[in-house]
C-alpha cells in the first residue's frame, strides 16, 4: 500500500508541478537552458572568469566533473559555459545542475556550479515488454556512477513472455580523448511468433571507441551470437544451432544539445558489420546501417524530430543470411498503426528503410523531483507522429505498393534509465487503430533485432 501511495503521490506531483522560468541567456543560442539554469548571468557576459567552483557532489570524482568543463580561469564568460553544462548533463548522473555568478572586482566573475547527484546504485524491480511476446517481470541492480567515475553497470533477470538475463557495462571516458568501452551480454528464451519457433539465443558484444573531433567518434565492435531453434529450417546449420561471429565498425556525428532529451542538433551514424567469412562460424554476409536523426526546436516547449534508418544486408536470405535476421514492419518500434505479428511477406525482408517525423510538446519540462532521499529527473511530452517504411529482399521489390504508412499521437514519460516510456495510438488504412506501448526512444529501438 505504501508503494501505491508513493507512486500516486509522484504522479500528482508531476502533474501539479509548475514549469520552471529561466533567466535570459547570455545573448547566446539556447543550447540547453531548459534543463540547467544560468541564473542572472546576463549582465556578466564578457567578464574574465576568476574561478570555477563546484559544490553539491559527493560520490563523483572531481576530475570526472572538471574534464567536462572547458570554461577556464582567465577566459571571458561566454558560450562555452552553456556547452559545459550540457556536457555535465550528458553524463546522466545529475538530477539537477544550476549555475550562479558573482562579480569580482571591476571585470571579474566567479562561477559556482551546484550539482545534485542521482543515486549511484539501486536495486531494481523492473519489466520488459515487446508487442510480440508481451510483459516479462524481473529484478536486478543498476549503477549509473560506479566508483564515482561515470561508469554504468546494469544487470537484469526476467521471466514471463520472455525469459532473459542480460548485463551491460558502459564506460564512456576511461582515458585519453573519450576512449570508451562498452559490453553487452544476454541470454534470451522466447517464442518467435513471426517465424514460428522457440528461440534460445546468447550474445556477447564488447566494443571500444574514441573521439575524432568535438562532435565525431569512431567505434570497433565484435560480437559472438548463438541461436538455437526447436524447429527445422530456421537456422543455417542443419543441427538447428547457429554460431555467428561478427566484426564491425561505426563512425558518427553528434551535435545534440542534450543526449538525454535533445531539442536541437544531429545524431548520424554509419555502421558496417561483417558476419562469417574469414571470421568462421555460420553465415556469410555484410550489413550496412545508415542512421540519420535531426531535432529542431520550434518554440520554447515544442520540437520536431525527423529520423531515417536504412539497413541493407548483402546475401541470400536462408542461405547466407538466416531468416531470423530479416525485418518485419509493424509495431511500436517500426511503423506504428500496424501489428508487429503480421505474417504477410509484403511486410518483411532482409533490407529495410524507415522514416519518422514526431512533433512534441513539453507538458512537464524535465526537472528534478525528490522522493524521500532520492533525486530523479522526470518529465512528460505529448507527441504527434507519422511513420513510413518498406522491407524488401530483391531490388525489384522496391515499390510504393510495399510502402507502409502510419499516423498517430501519444504520451512520453521521460524517466531515468530507459529515457522514456512511450504510450501511442497509431492508425493505418490496413491496420486500423492500434495501441502501442514501448520503452526507450524509437530511433534507437527500431535498430534492435527483437523490437
Amino acid at each position: 500500500m505504501r508503494a501505491i501511495v508513493a507512486v500516486f503521490a509522484t504522479l500528482v506531483m508531476l502533474l501539479a508541478a509548475p514549469a520552471r522560468v529561466y533567466a535570459q541567456d547570455l545573448n547566446l543560442p539556447r543550447v540547453m537552458s531548459r534543463d540547467s539554469t544560468v541564473d542572472g548571468l546576463q549582465h556578466l557576459a564578457g567578464r574574465r572568469v576568476t574561478a570555477v567552483e563546484i559544490t553539491g557532489y559527493r560520490a563523483t570524482k572531481e576530475r570526472v566533473i572538471r574534464r567536462e568543463i572547458l570554461t577556464h580561469v582567465g577566459d571571458s564568460l561566454g558560450a562555452e559555459l552553456r556547452y559545459d553544462i550540457a556536457r555535465l548533463e550528458n553524463l546522466g548522473i545529475f538530477s539537477e545542475i544550476t549555475v550562479a555568478g558573482e562579480e569580482v572586482g571591476d571585470d571579474g566573475v566567479r562561477i559556482v556550479l551546484t550539482l545534485k547527484e542521482m543515486p549511484t546504485w539501486f536495486p531494481v524491480l523492473s519489466y520488459s515488454y515487446t508487442e510480440e511476446n508481451g510483459v516479462s517481470i524481473g529484478a536486478g541492480i543498476s549503477s549509473v556512477n560506479l566508483t564515482g567515475r561515470d561508469l554504468s553497470v546494469s544487470a537484469r533477470a526476467y521471466t514471463g513472455g520472455t525469459d532473459q538475463q542480460w548485463g551491460r557495462i558502459s564506460w564512456p571516458w576511461i582515458s585519453g580523448d573519450h576512449n570508451s568501452f562498452d559490453f553487452y551480454g544476454a541470454h534470451i528464451v522466447r517464442k518467435d511468433v513471426l517465424r514460428g519457433f522457440e528461440e534460445s539465443s546468447k550474445e556477447f558484444t564488447p566494443e571500444i571507441g574514441t573521439a575524432l573531433t568535438k562532435h565525431s567518434w569512431v567505434r570497433v565492435k565484435f560480437s559472438a551470437f548463438q541461436m538455437k531453434s526447436d524447429t527445422a529450417g530456421i537456422t543455417l546449420s542443419p543441427d538447428n544451432e547457429d554460431q555467428l561471429y561478427r566484426l564491425g565498425g561505426a563512425i558518427g556525428w553528434d551535435t545534440r544539445d542534450s543526449w538525454i532529451n535533445p531539442r536541437q542538433g544531429w545524431k548520424n551514424e554509419v555502421e558496417v558489420w561483417r558476419t562469417g567469412g574469414f571470421l568462421g562460424g555460420d553465415g556469410d554476409w555484410w550489413t550496412g546501417t545508415f542512421d540519420v536523426r535531426r531535432w529542431q526546436p520550434l518554440t520554447r516547449r515544442t520540437k520536431l524530430l525527423i529520423s531515417g534508418l536504412a539497413t541493407l544486408q548483402r546475401g541470400i536470405l536462408g542461405e547466407d543470411v538466416p531468416v531470423y535476421m530479416n525485418y518485419n514492419l509493424g509495431g511500436a518500434n517500426s511503423v506504428r498503426g500496424y501489428s508487429v505479428s503480421n505474417h504477410d511477406d509484403a511486410y518483411s525482408g532482409k533490407n529495410q528503410m524507415i522514416g519518422t517525423v514526431e512533433y512534441s510538446v513539453a507538458a512537464i519540462p524535465p526537472r528534478r523531483f525528490d522522493l524521500w532521499k532520492i533525486s530523479l529527473k522526470l518529465g512528460a511530452e505529448f507527441t504527434a507522429f507519422g511513420d513510413a517504411g518498406i522491407a524488401w529482399n530483391e531490388s525489384n521489390e522496391l515499390s510504393l505498393e510495399r510502402t507502409r504508412r502510419g499516423f498517430g499521437a501519444g504520451l512520453r514519460l521521460l524517466v531515468p534509465g530507459s529515457e522514456m516510456v512511450r504510450l501511442d495510438f497509431g492508425w493505418s488504412p490496413e491496420g486500423g487503430l492500434l495501441f502501442h506501448f514501448a520503452t526507450g526512444t524509437k530511433p534507437v529501438a527500431q535498430r534492435n533485432r527483437v523490437r
